[in-house]
């Protein structure tokens, strides 16, 4: 890949890796932990639901042209191009329009990332992918390929005929004209396709259990904040119960990164001779505001309930000792220097000049455990079903 590609690639990861912000502090445990509990097989990259659909159909549509050969990227990637292709040609705007890895689609190459490698976990979690090959649970995309030869089987006799192993058991068909190069195609769910994920959504939590997603999906809830008392009166007593941690972990999250972004920009202002006070500015009235919800958060039992490490717990504490003694920010600046050292090691904002150079941030935020792009899913499956 060349510099620009790898830098694509960095920068979706690292997108992957907390709540869609740069997670230079190493929240992502505690967003990780809450936001599959709530809501199992998501992403903050989901950017339209239907996209289960057409990677399933396209591993589909392969398995039924190479049966018992070997598995073929470069077909899946024909198929995943062509599918795109016409998604593309059936928007009017590009920009926001939830098509993945447009921008190299049009410049006739590969994306970085692809759709099925997106959505894969989604499949999985919700049980849309079946396990096959003597597999006792659905496969990750790895195994499937290593698997595809021995997704193939034969009835006994000379003219016995070939069986494809059902990947997908019981979903609904690709529409017709799927295998089509042309005409519309759109992100709007069939109203089979919206009945069938609420069916898997209700058995989508650990253990086969009923997760929060499904239970606001069946409520319609979809409010602003994840922490509406709409959301609580639908929510089990456990979930409540994590939900309070998850808020109160949140709050304190925002409190953290709005320190470290001030701390930047001072530092950056000394570096280049600017006069930026726009996260300084904000600090004191971030800290005010999340200050209660974070001195609330009871740290032994967000470590129960996350297993997050000991280092992260100290850190955590450390937060909330400063916010408590409303001390200034340079007392805690020899903390956040440290922790993210210790992440990110010489690429930290805090102890790298150069890459301070180029550093742009927006006012830090609370955690908020994909509830945006899980907001957007059920609506989607709502206005359908």
């Amino acid at each position: 890949m060349s510099e620009a590609d790898r830098a694509a690639a960095n920068r979706l990861l690292a997108s992957a890796s907390s709540d869609g912000t740069r997670d230079e502090l190493g929240f992502a445990p505690i967003h990780f932990a809450f936001a599959d509990r709530f809501f199992p097989g998501t992403s903050v990259q989901h950017a339209q639901l239907r996209y289960v659909f057409f990677v399933a159909w396209s591993y589909q549509e392969l398995l039924s042209r190479t049966a018992g050969e070997r598995f073929s990227v470069d077909e899946l990637f024909d198929i995943e191009r062509r599918y795109s292709t016409r998604l593309i040609r059936s928007v009017e705007t590009l920009e926001g329009s939830g098509i993945s890895g447009w921008t190299k689609y049009q410049a006739d190459q590969r994306p970085i990332v692809r759709a099925s490698t997106i959505y894969w976990t989604a499949l999985r979690s919700w049980g849309m992918a079946s396990p096959v090959g003597g597999l006792g649970d659905p496969p990750t995309e790895t195994q499937l390929r290593g698997l595809w030869p021995r997704l193939v089987s034969r009835e006994d006799g000379d003219d016995g005929r070939t069986i494809n192993a059902d990947l997908f058991e019981g979903m609904p068909g690709a529409p017709a004209g799927w295998r089509n190069k042309t005409g519309k195609l759109d992100f709007a769910l069939r109203k089979v396709e919206a009945q069938y994920l609420r069916r898997l959504w209700e058995t989508a939590g650990t253990g086969g259990t009923r997760p929060l997603l499904s239970r606001l999906t069946e409520a319609g809830v979809t409010t602003e904040s994840l922490w509406s008392p709409a959301v609580r009166r639908v929510a089990t007593e456990s979930d409540r119960n994590a939900l309070t941690l998850a808020e109160r972990a949140a709050a304190v999250a925002c409190i953290a990164r709005a320190a470290h972004s001030a701390l930047i920009e001072r530092k950056r202002n000394k570096d280049r001779g600017l006069e930026d006070h726009r996260h300084t500015d904000a600090l004191p009235v971030l800290v005010e505001k999340h200050r209660d919800a974070a001195l609330a958060l009871d740290v032994a039992a967000l470590r129960t309930e996350t297993h997050i490490d000991a280092r992260l717990v100290a850190f955590v504490e450390t937060v909330v000792e400063w916010v408590r003694e409303r001390r200034p920010l340079d007392t805690i600046a020899d903390a956040l220097t440290t922790r993210e050292r210790d992440l990110k090691d010489v690429r930290a904002y805090l102890v790298n000049e150069q890459r301070r150079r180029d550093w742009r941030k927006g006012i830090a935020a609370p955690l908020d455990y994909r509830w945006p792009v899980v907001r957007d899913m059920i609506e989607c499956v709502r206005d359908v079903s």
